[in-house]
């Protein structure tokens, strides 16, 4: 039971432990994404895609520095409570919050300035294949940033989601190492807590 409750981290359903969950990530996951924003360079001008989405917070926070904002889940519980939060934004034609998967992204090359991940590619089936995609929709020296509470599978918050729910924990070598052959220039950071900011430009 306890497990089936928690797989809402993975993809959340529509049912109230999904709702709460994707709720909470708006609040729980905060501090950490404030954090990893910080090494974002916005523009008024850019366009900004992020990617599992989750309940929005991330999408209300680019709507204040960016000229358009898109959201991405794969979970139409996601979907559905990021539209709430960024009504107002969607009215306006300023955001878009769509259901999809990172395998194949729905939009034309080179017509996104950044594109975040924050706590999501844990659950990326063959990583190299999103990230081809992401190095396609990024215009040139764009930026793409991942966003992680732990850079390690040993970190103490995430060894015990990892095990549970059976998903990868990148390391930032990893991701270095890959990223770099698809075409990104590589840098990352690591607080206190090994939380993980990892940034990529296009090149």
């Amino acid at each position: 039971m306890l497990k089936k409750f928690f797989e809402n981290v993975k993809n959340p359903k529509n049912n109230f432990g999904g709702r709460f969950m994707v709720k909470g990530m708006n609040v729980g996951h905060e501090k950490l994404a404030k954090w990893g924003r910080s090494f974002l360079h916005i523009k008024s001008s850019d366009v900004v895609l992020d990617l599992g989405c989750g309940g929005g917070r991330n999408v209300q926070y680019f709507l204040t520095k960016a000229k358009k904002v898109y959201g991405m889940d794969y979970s139409k519980t996601s979907v559905d409570i990021a539209s709430s939060v960024n009504s107002e934004s969607i009215r306006d034609g300023r955001c878009k919050i769509i259901e999809a998967d990172v395998a194949k992204l729905p939009f034309e090359d080179e017509s996104i300035n950044i594109v975040t991940a924050f706590e999501t590619i844990y659950f990326w089936n063959n990583i190299e294949v999103p990230f081809k995609e992401i190095h396609r929709v990024l215009i040139k020296d764009g930026q793409f940033l991942i966003c992680n509470e732990g850079a390690y599978r040993d970190h103490k918050n995430i060894k015990k989601w990892a095990d549970m729910l059976d998903f990868e924990v990148y390391s930032p070598e990893y991701l270095t190492e890959t990223l770099n052959k698809i075409g990104f220039k590589c840098e990352y950071h690591l607080d206190e807590k090994k939380h993980l900011a990892f940034l990529a430009r296009k090149l």
